[in-house]
């Protein structure tokens, strides 16, 4: 038996051997569809995110990326290459979101930046007019900026103020809207006005160090899309000038013209994601609102 075919054989059993003490002792076991729905799942949160930063529906945002497609897919048809129709489609597909990313990112600066006035606004409103922390955040909503107005509308409604708040932070999906909605729940429950003081010390400048955090990783991705746009710009430019000259056209047309191309697409795509490691954005977690939601009120109750 060769010696590499029995070293194979050592590892099969050896990961059979893992898998089955991993039952004896009770280890979870997802199935292969309870991970897809899993994935499945955070596919299309992830899609709903960036629909929702630029202000479209989930079904609009899925239509348009099923239309850019079919504009690909077109596009490909056109040089009769089947690596090009391949490739059309699924650059309309995956490469819309990796373009509006950008301003996606911007929108939700945005949003974030003018939820820090509001929150300095809502302290005004305790401060200087006397008002209740419900009161205020109801004051605050009803004139809003336009870049809070669809986010802040569930508090100037008349549904309970917990309520609306983790309603404020399902629409915003941002963390820093996590943090100031976890921190407006928790008052709620203490004496309103110290919240005062945590604004000016905490809250405030927390904000506005988390907000700069979020503007440079802004720029540093935006840098990063720009080179790479620029690079893919110039490869595609030099393909159309290639594919004038019938002998070149009909070699990408044959068998080792397409691997030609997917070997070059293989390292276009390799040098996008080199170029995206280089300085990776960070990374914000998310916070448990309705948990947070429900404690406080058994507490209020």
């Amino acid at each position: 038996m060769p010696p590499l075919v029995f070293a194979a054989e050592i590892v099969l059993v050896l990961a059979l051997s893992a898998a089955a003490a991993a039952l004896v002792l009770g280890a979870p076991v997802r199935t292969q569809r309870g991970r897809g729905r899993a994935v499945a799942r955070q596919s299309i949160e992830r899609q709903r995110d960036l629909a929702l930063s630029l202000g479209l529906a989930l079904r609009t945002w899925l239509l348009l990326r099923l239309l850019c497609a079919g504009v690909g897919l077109a596009a490909g048809v056109a040089t009769s290459i089947p690596t090009l129709v391949v490739g059309g489609a699924a650059l309309g597909l995956f490469g819309l979101p990796w373009l509006l990313a950008g301003r996606a990112a911007k929108r939700r600066m945005d949003m974030e930046r003018a939820l820090a006035g509001t929150v300095v606004e809502v302290r005004d409103l305790m401060q200087q007019s006397n008002l209740s922390l419900d009161r205020a955040l109801r004051e605050a909503a009803r004139g809003p900026v336009p870049e809070l107005r669809d986010v802040l509308a569930p508090l100037a409604g008349d549904e309970p103020v917990a309520d609306g708040l983790v309603e404020v932070a399902h629409r915003a999906r941002s963390p820093l809207v996590d943090l100031v909605v976890s921190a407006l729940l928790i008052a709620r429950t203490h004496n309103p006005r110290a919240l005062v003081m945590v604004i000016d010390e905490v809250l405030w400048p927390l904000l506005q160090v988390s907000v700069g955090v979020q503007e440079e990783n802004h720029a540093t991705v935006a840098q990063q899309r720009a080179a790479a746009l620029v690079i893919g710009v110039i490869m595609a430019v030099l393909f159309l000038a290639v594919m004038r000259v019938p002998s070149m056209q009909a070699f990408y047309g044959s068998a080792a013209g397409q691997g030609v191309l997917l070997a070059v697409f293989a390292m276009y795509l390799g040098l996008v994601w080199v170029i995206g490691q280089v300085a990776r954005p960070l990374r914000w977690a998310r916070w448990d609102l309705e948990s947070i939601r429900r404690e406080t009120e058994a507490l209020i109750a």
